[in-house]
C-alpha cells in the first residue's frame, strides 16, 4: 500500500479534524513518555505507534483509529509499567482521549468541520468516563496494598464506587436518547 498519495489529504483536512489528529497522536506520544519514564522503554511500542500514527495521517478510519489503540496497549503491555502504579491513571486518559479524537475525525468526512454541539455533547461523555474510570482507578489503587482478610470489604467498596460512578453518568448525561428509541421528542 503506497501512503504517499494519501498523505496530501493532509492538507486537504477541515482545521477541526487536523486538530484532533493532532490531540489524538500527541496522547499516543504521551503515553510513549509515560510508560517509558515508569516502565522501560519498549521498542515494540515505539514501531507499533509511529506505524499508527502514519497509518492516521494517511487515512483516520475507525480501522486506524483500532490499530493507534492497539500499538497504544501494546506499548502499554511491553514497557513494564506496574499494574498497581498510580501512573495508570494519566496512562487510561491519554487512550481515552485518542480514542475519543479518532473517532470525531472518522464521524465524517475530511473537508467538513466537527459539529460543535457534537464536540460539546463527546467532550461531556469523555470527562464523565474519565472521571468514573479514576474513580474506581483510585479506590482499586487504594485498597490493592490491604491484606486479605479485608480484601472482600474493599472490592464491595470498589463496585459501589463503580455504582455510584455509572449513576452519575446517567444523571449528567440525561435521557438524551429518547427520540432515537420511538418516542415523540419533546
Amino acid at each position: 500500500m503506497n501512503f504517499l498519495p494519501r498523505m496530501e489529504r493532509i492538507v486537504q483536512l477541515h482545521r477541526d479534524r487536523a486538530i484532533a489528529i493532532a490531540t489524538a497522536l500527541l496522547a499516543a506520544l504521551a503515553l510513549l513518555a509515560v510508560t517509558d519514564v515508569v516502565g522501560s522503554m519498549s521498542w515494540y511500542g515505539l514501531a507499533a505507534t509511529l506505524l499508527a500514527g502514519v497509518v492516521v495521517l494517511a487515512d483516520s478510519d475507525s480501522f486506524a483509529g483500532l490499530l493507534l489503540l492497539v500499538a497504544m496497549a501494546l506499548q502499554w503491555l511491553t514497557s513494564g509499567m506496574a499494574a498497581d502504579s498510580w501512573w495508570v491513571i494519566p496512562a487510561a486518559w491519554l487512550v481515552l482521549v485518542a480514542h475519543v479524537t479518532i473517532a470525531l475525525v472518522a464521524s465524517g468526512p475530511d473537508q467538513a468541520p466537527i459539529d460543535r454541539t457534537i464536540v460539546s455533547v463527546w467532550l461531556a461523555r469523555t470527562i464523565t468516563v474519565g472521571l468514573a474510570t479514576t474513580a474506581v482507578a483510585v479506590v482499586a489503587l487504594t485498597i490493592a496494598p490491604t491484606n486479605d482478610r479485608s480484601l472482600p470489604y474493599g472490592a464491595a467498596f470498589a463496585l459501589g464506587g463503580l455504582i455510584v460512578a455509572v449513576l452519575v453518568l446517567i444523571r449528567l448525561t440525561g435521557d438524551s436518547g429518547a427520540t432515537t428509541r420511538g418516542a415523540a421528542p419533546k
